[in-house]
């Protein structure tokens, strides 16, 4: 075992014990015609209300798998940003949430993936009501590219009391989005007493590709949120979260960097060029939550929550002596591009629940959700310029707004004649959709060398447009909108006392994309008291988004050869784009199956292992570069490809008293596999290879993701309200992945990274009833993935593949104090 590291040694050690665990968890299966084992000890279970209307759904007695996040958990994993969508990736392995860099918009806006399909085919709700996405389409990145996705960063952590995670399709429930699953995020209703917050923390890492001690990436962030009482049963939560963090840098050593002046050496540069790692960003939410009881049992809701964000992130650096990209005047050093993004969002819901008619339950509701999103660049130029260049741009604005009105009715029904009622639920839907874009500077896309009169040819100034990303044209701005109707009915219930079946029905129309029917039909059946098997099978969909019908855009990316140009991403309806092949875009649709077994012997262990079958048909994604015989670059959506994805979900826990307090170790595993089984046909390049979704395109959606994640967690929690420990260990193991760089012209490289681990730990000290101070590190063993080979590390410029599943930013330490007000 010599030269092993600790991680991998306890791996085998922790596995051993777990699977002895399952053994004991099911060893009584066999004995089906034996005595029926005692019953477990009775235990309060949170009641799901995700993916259900029934009123007695738990975690382990669902029909289909639903994760539950305390909030204590999610406190503990939310990372140097207290993000939430770090923090679901460090506690579920079925979700990624993967750090981007030098990737435009993406570095301002991260993406969450749940089972690796794409972020976009994700729902996610607030209080069960639906979120809506943000104003921007990812068209920079790798994993995810083309979608748009939910802001999980514009979602506080201090806010949430608890959050759902169904894993399985929930289109006939939901409607649109919900093919990987469901986040509902249920905020905090204490209705008294608050607390105060102040986390701290920085990047303690040994930099291996350039021999240094890095410490960057200083995070504060403050948090504070207290609730009154009102009128009885009523109640007023209100909140704030701030954070301010610093960036990072992971870029290595310039190989490019020829120029004596800088170096001494024409061969083996010591300069870091490029910037590699976190965003610059300054975060502020703020929220609230509330319910006023009114008159014959019924009660009034709002809620109400507005983050404003602002973040820099780096571009590729641009050379001194390159004059198609330089002004020597302005930069003779060379520069490196930094964009700028001010983020909005602002989620509002208001309603009232009750009875009428006797029977009936009501929840009828109107919500509005809203996104702007300003893109700019700062020390940049346009080189057509000259000396004469602005440095600073507004590139485009972006916006989204969505309101939706929901009715959702239920009660207690006995069509069946059975001895014990059903829950039968019916609602309507109605949503407008907004998606506009306003243009940048004239500056920011302008090329002198094309509007000159006569037009200089060729050209004798630099390329024309920002330097790191163009600026949207007056002819590249939208303004489109759409109105979307729903319908629903959902009838659950007992068929035998252990036998639970829920089945579901929904019809939904798009004024722009036509109508989809769904349903799901979903069973739970309880073989042995605490020993169940579960299974679903459900259609869904999701409809394109207006940002993927309208877009247009014009980004700076890799084109043939490898070298940077600029892309052009037009609408499907663009003349160009039906030149290319496009068509106008269906909705995706999917066919999803699970099979599950569940077991819980005694109070303290539960395990459910679940496997899953999605079929996707018409996948909507971003095509590849397409050039044009005319001239230029060109990319539009499509629905190119038909996706197969199946996997198995384990999650098991046990807790037992120890020393004082209480000790739960828990494992949480998922083995999942993303396969294409058809391309649509595209134009070919001059070597015969399709262009529509090409190389690295196709590998994004499969092996790029891993294909298996452990999250193994030991949990120690003493007893006392003061002068106890609160004590966390966590191991993640990520799974192997590989990755396909497609810089066209017939140029590809890839590479293959074995699979890894990271530690996290955590200990709190409740030093009174009120104050607690806590220290912990991520990544406290320093951990980074394979190096880069020679073919896509840049010249030693990137030494790390951005995508890392275990992230390139090394050790993150911090402190944590907190402070109970009552």
């Amino acid at each position: 075992m010599k030269g092993q590291s600790p991680l991998r040694l306890a791996r085998p050690v922790f596995a051993s014990c777990f699977a002895s665990c399952v053994l004991g968890v099911f060893a009584p299966i066999p004995a089906l015609a034996q005595a029926v084992p005692a019953e477990a000890p009775a235990q309060l279970d949170t009641i799901v209300v995700t993916g259900t209307h029934a009123k007695d759904r738990t975690e382990l007695n669902s029909t289909a798998p639903v994760d539950i996040i305390s909030a204590d958990d999610l406190r503990a994993a939310a990372g140097p940003e207290a993000s939430l969508g770090q923090a679901l990736a460090a506690l579920l392995p079925s979700v990624n949430f993967l750090d981007q860099s030098n990737s435009g918009s993406a570095d301002h806006v991260r993406a969450l993936q749940l089972r690796g399909l794409n972020p976009d085919q994700i729902l996610v709700l607030i209080n069960g009501k639906r979120v809506h996405t943000t104003s921007i389409v990812n068209v920079e990145s790798t994993v995810g590219l083309g979608a748009v996705a939910v802001d999980f960063n514009s979602i506080p952590v201090n806010a949430i009391r608890r959050v759902e995670v169904l894993r399985d399709g929930a289109g006939a429930q939901y409607g649109s989005d919900a093919i990987a699953g469901v986040v509902n995020v249920i905020l905090d209703d204490a209705p008294a007493g608050g607390e105060l917050a102040l986390n701290a923390g920085a990047y303690r890492t040994d930099f291996a590709p350039n021999g240094t001690s890095i410490t960057d990436g200083q995070t504060i962030n403050a948090q504070g949120k207290y609730g009154v009482a009102l009128g009885g049963t009523g109640f007023l939560r209100f909140g704030v979260d701030g954070t301010t963090h610093q960036p990072t840098n992971r870029a290595g050593f310039d190989q490019f960097y020829p120029y004596a002046a800088f170096n001494n050496t024409n061969l083996a540069s010591t300069t870091r060029t490029f910037a590699v790692g976190d965003a610059k960003t300054h975060n502020l939410n703020l929220w609230l939550n509330s319910a006023v009881p009114l008159a014959d049992g019924a009660t009034a809701y709002a809620t109400a929550l507005y983050n404003h964000r602002t973040s820099v992130g780096d571009a590729f650096f641009r050379e001194p002596l390159d004059t198609t990209n330089n002004v020597a005047a302005i930069y003779p050093y060379g520069f490196l591009p930094q964009s700028t993004g001010t983020n909005v969002d602002l989620h509002l819901n208001g309603g009232a629940r009750g009875h009428f008619a006797g029977d009936w339950n009501y929840d009828a509701s109107l919500t509005y959700g809203l996104n702007t999103f300003d893109y700019g660049l700062q020390n940049s130029l346009n080189a057509s310029y000259g000396a004469a260049s602005p440095t600073s741009f507004k590139l485009a604005g972006f916006r989204f707004g969505q309101t939706t009105a929901n009715v959702d009715l239920t009660r207690d029904v006995n069509w069946l004649g059975l001895a014990s009622p059903q829950t039968l639920a019916v609602g309507a839907e109605l949503r407008r959709e907004n998606f506009s874009t306003t243009a940048g500077d004239p500056a920011s896309y302008l090329d002198l060398n094309a509007v000159a009169n006569p037009p200089v040819a060729p050209n004798p100034l630099g390329l024309g447009g920002a330097q790191g990303d163009g600026g949207l044209t007056p002819g590249e701005v939208t303004d489109a909108s759409r109105n979307i109707g729903g319908i629903y009915a959902d009838l659950s219930g007992n068929l035998l006392p252990a036998v639970f079946v829920d089945a579901a029905a929904r019809f939904d129309h798009y004024s722009d994309a036509g109508s989809a029917t769904t349903g799901k039909l979903s069973a739970r059946w309880e073989f042995l008291p605490h020993y169940a098997l579960r299974a679903a099978l459900s259609n869904n969909f999701r409809a394109p988004a207006l940002a993927q019908i309208h877009s247009a855009y014009s980004p700076t990316a890799y084109g043939l050869g490898g070298g940077l140009s600029t892309v052009n991403v037009v609408p499907v309806s663009d003349p160009v784009a039906i030149s290319l092949g496009a068509q106008p875009l269906k909705p995706e649709r999917s066919r999803n199956y699970s099979l599950g077994l569940t077991a819980q012997p005694v109070a303290s262990v539960q395990l459910s292992v679940d496997y899953f079958h999605i079929n996707i048909n018409d996948r909507i994604a971003l095509s590849q570069a397409i050039p044009n015989p005319a001239g230029g670059l060109y990319q539009f959506f499509t629905n190119a490809v038909d996706t197969t994805t199946h996997g198995i979900d384990l999650v098991g826990s046990w807790s037992a008293r120890l020393s004082g307090g209480n000790l739960r170790l828990s494992d949480a595993s998922t083995w999942v596999s993303n396969a294409i089984r058809s391309l649509r046909p595209g134009p070919l390049d001059s070597s015969g290879n399709a262009l529509l979704f090409g190389l690295q395109a196709q590998n994004a959606v499969t092996t790029a993701v891993p294909r298996r994640r452990d999250v193994l967690t030991a949990n120690w929690s003493g007893d006392g309200p003061a002068d106890s420990w609160n004590l966390l260990a966590r191991v993640t193991h990520t799974g192997e992945v590989e990755r396909v760089f497609d810089f066209g012209g017939g140029s590809v490289a890839s590479q293959y990274y074995n699979g890894t681990e990271q530690l996290d730990v955590e200990a709190e000290y409740r030093a009174t009833r009120d104050l607690a101070l806590a220290a912990g590190s991520l990544n406290l063993t320093n951990r980074y993935p394979a190096l880069s080979n020679a073919s896509i590390n840049y010249g030693g410029n990137l030494p790390y593949d951005f995508l890392s599943p275990i992230g390139l930013n090394g050790r993150y330490v911090y402190l944590r104090l907190r402070y109970a007000l009552r």
